[in-house]
């Protein structure tokens, strides 16, 4: 055998080795990636501390990174969802990166801190600086309402302070909430709404993205304003219909000004529900839903006795709730996507243009169009009318005081669920709006009516010890 013969045999082998080198190593290297961070969507391994209550989930990954001006939270929601996962586990976002990527910036939690909160600033700016019509966030967005934790004994004192201080706050971390926002998949929502048939609901549709609440009007409303036409009209869908349509708007950014849908239900008053010392939850929402059906008082239900039972809203992308306000203490749960409130004390009641007539079918709404910079301009460019404006993204539960007026936006699919419990005891609020809206403001209800009703109240308070406030 020649030298050349020699050499040759000698490269071959080397390229030989070389290559099995080189396989071996990725190998290893793949199986070492493998098993530190996994394939996508596979719950990374703890890196100490408590196991998380619904068990350990990773998020869902997301290939590209947000615009600026992205407005798909999904991103933001799954982070958010998986804050309970290993403390120091580098493929979530942790609560004490509540940013999620720069996109919120929030105060640290401190207690209530007098007049100064929450901090307001003129209408007129919050909507011109931010367009109703556009569901593309600010970059970043600057909360300034309180976000505190329920879970924690010590941010839960100063919640209820702000709460009984008859001022906006949300809350976050509230096991009942997390585990509706895991079993209300679109699967679990078509099933109970359209196959078990358990819950009737309605859906109204509009030409654009606005929807003026409307009841049908009474003999009194009929004579009163016999020109009136609805706003909005109702149509016949099924859940998974409506739910189809909703994704679709999401995913091909449905504009403002085409035709939206509107999807709401309710639950009968706590009150009805109540059997004994067991509240029957037949319906798939109170069984759910249970921080909102308690037996007793807690956090969420200040008052069972006015309690209005639950109301559902199945927001599609772009859908505007025009402002009005309620009468009672409103806690809203988001429980899918997010939506942006801009919420203004009772004391603007009078810039705020909001029907004052009883007989007319949208009583206490907005006529102001807030999108309109001219007819908003108009309006709000006074120092009376001052707003906060928040974004309440999924899992979190925002306080809505009595009769302060809400203006709501859905930034994508959402579902928001509330519930009222009368008001205040110190009754916050009403001596404005009664100047702003008249002596025909509130149900006339007799003093003799009041009177027994606290009576019972007392009495039955009397008869049985008190209830802490239960964790849910």
């Amino acid at each position: 055998m020649g030298d050349g013969d020699k050499a040759t045999i000698c490269d071959a082998l080397r390229r030989t080795v070389l290559g099995l080198a080189l396989f071996g190593f990725s190998a290893w290297l793949g199986f070492v990636l493998n098993i530190n961070h996994g394939p996508p969507g596979a719950a990374p391994a703890p890196a100490g501390g408590p196991r998380p209550r619904s068990g350990p989930r990773a998020p869902k990954s997301r290939l590209r990174k947000p615009a600026k001006d992205d407005d798909d939270l999904d991103m933001t929601i799954h982070e958010m969802h998986h804050i309970h996962v290993a403390p120091n586990a580098p493929e979530t976002i942790q609560w004490d990166d509540w940013s999620a990527g720069g996109r919120f910036v929030r105060d640290e939690p401190k207690p209530y801190n007098g007049p100064s909160y929450p901090p307001l600033r003129n209408l007129w700016e919050i909507v011109r600086d931010w367009n109703p019509d556009n569901v593309s966030m600010p970059f970043p967005f600057k909360e300034q309402l309180q976000v505190l934790n329920y879970s924690d004994p010590r941010e839960r004192k100063m919640a209820e302070s702000y709460r009984n201080m008859e001022v906006p706050f949300k809350v976050f971390d509230v096991p009942d909430i997390e585990v509706v926002r895991d079993k209300w998949t679109d699967g679990y929502l078509v099933e109970n709404f359209d196959q078990k048939h358990s819950a009737q609901f309605k859906v109204e549709q509009s030409d654009t993205n606005h929807f003026m609440y409307w009841r049908s009007p009474s003999s009194a409303g009929k004579k009163a304003y016999p020109d009136w036409k609805s706003p909005t009209k109702i149509v016949s869908h099924t859940f998974a219909e409506w739910l189809s349509l909703a994704h679709h708007a999401d995913e091909g950014e449905l504009h403002h000004s085409e035709e939206h849908k509107y999807l709401m239900m309710g639950t009968p008053p706590l009150t009805s529900l109540i059997r004994g010392d067991e509240v029957k939850r037949s319906h798939f929402v109170t069984s759910d839903l249970k921080c909102f059906t308690p037996h007793d008082e807690n956090f969420f239900i200040t008052d069972i006795s006015l309690n209005k039972g639950i109301q559902c809203r199945f927001g599609m992308r772009g859908v505007i709730a025009e402002a009005h306000y309620d009468g009672g203490r409103n806690m809203v749960a988001m429980l899918k996507g997010a939506k942006r409130y801009i919420l203004t004390p009772p004391s603007s009641c009078p810039k705020l243009q909001l029907i004052a007539d009883r007989k007319h079918p949208s009583f206490r709404h907005s006529t102001t169009d807030w999108s309109d910079p001219a007819d908003a301009k108009s309006h709000f460019a006074f120092p009376e009318a001052e707003a906060i404006d928040t974004i309440v993204r999924e899992g979190e539960v925002l306080y809505i005081p009595s009769y302060w007026i809400h203006y709501i936006v859905s930034l994508k699919y959402s579902i928001q669920c509330n519930t009222r419990s009368g008001s205040p005891p110190n009754h916050e609020g009403e001596d404005h709006v009664s100047k702003c809206m008249g002596s025909d403001t509130f149900p006339k209800a007799s003093k003799s009516k009041k009177r027994k009703r606290e009576k019972k109240k007392a009495k039955g308070s009397a008869q049985k010890p008190e209830h802490p406030d239960k964790d849910h």
